[in-house]
């Protein structure tokens, strides 16, 4: 059996976390980094070893993964003077588990090819318990070769991985993604909405719906978050989700695709979030529903 490679993991957010923790046991040598260092903390007390920058992260790993707030954090972590790809090396894999632009990954992959390393756009798909489980969703882009290198990495993490093409193809996918779960959400919000205004209690209608042609894995997760309006601590927040929502109808303007549904749930999501719930699951764009309908509790 061949010697397990040096990983680097950049970022130990509420995703990066998790991930960095089940690479680490899965039993691969494990470099961390984050802006806040006492994250790290149980980390090396499993034998990870500190990183002092992005840079040193890249320098000492085999391969790297990141995962990110947004695009601001992305660009500073990869080309700041201090940044990740001050510090490739040739046959280094780069790959951000962000949830970016498909023309910042593109242009990461680019500037990685000019030092001889590959990189990977490889968002992930699930939710905190998800990553915790090691049953994350992965969706690649990028070099082929680099994407199998990675094979053991990702079985550590994720439940599946997906190669969809060339640089760009991996955060596209997560875009479709969150655009058709946005959408499904919004109509469950207006449904609940209505339900519960006309006089059904939504316990009722969830157990309706799951075994209606309406059944989806939304509709079942978000079950007792909607029905009992426990919106924290967030699976996934509406700022997130917010976010997500821009760079999908950004790419949809550039590409001149027509998205109504993706539009109007991007705007009950930015309007979630102005009127306080920034914080909460995304799924409290229900909670908006029945304030704009007057619903009862």
């Amino acid at each position: 059996m061949s010697e397990r490679p040096t990983v680097g993991i950049a970022g130990l957010g509420r995703m990066g976390l998790p991930i960095a923790r089940n690479v680490l046991t899965a039993g691969f040598p494990t470099r961390v980094w984050n802006r806040t260092t006492e994250k790290a903390n149980d980390l090396l007390d499993l034998g990870a070893q500190l990183a002092a920058t992005p840079r040193e992260v890249a320098a000492s790993s085999e391969i790297v993964l990141s995962s990110l707030a947004d695009p601001a954090a992305v660009e500073a972590v990869y080309f700041g003077p201090d940044g990740m790809l001050a510090g490739v090396g040739a046959r280094t894999i780069l790959a951000d588990m962000s949830t970016v632009s498909p023309s910042l990954s593109r242009r990461i992959a680019a500037a990685a090819a000019e030092r001889g390393a590959s990189f990977l756009d490889a968002p992930v798909a699930g939710s905190i318990k998800a990553a915790g489980e090691g049953q994350l969703g992965i969706m690649a882009g990028g070099e082929r070769e680099a994407f199998d290198r990675c094979a053991d990495v990702f079985a550590a993490i994720g439940k599946a991985a997906f190669y969809l093409g060339p640089s760009g193809s991996g955060v596209t996918m997560k875009l479709v993604s969150n655009a058709v779960l946005a959408t499904m959400v919004q109509a469950l919000a207006e449904g609940v909405a209505l339900g519960k205004k006309a006089g059904l209690d939504p316990v009722d209608i969830f157990a309706v719906l799951g075994a209606s042609s309406a059944a989806a894995p939304v509709v079942a997760a978000k079950a007792v978050t909607v029905s009992e309006q426990a919106y924290l601590p967030a699976a996934f927040t509406l700022s997130l989700m917010q976010k997500d929502l821009w760079l999908i109808l950004s790419l949809a303007n550039e590409l001149l695709v027509p998205m109504p549904a993706t539009a109007v749930a991007h705007d009950m999501v930015l309007a979630a979030s102005a009127t306080g719930k920034s914080a909460f699951d995304f799924s409290a764009v229900a909670q908006l529903m029945q304030e704009l309908s007057g619903g009862r509790d």
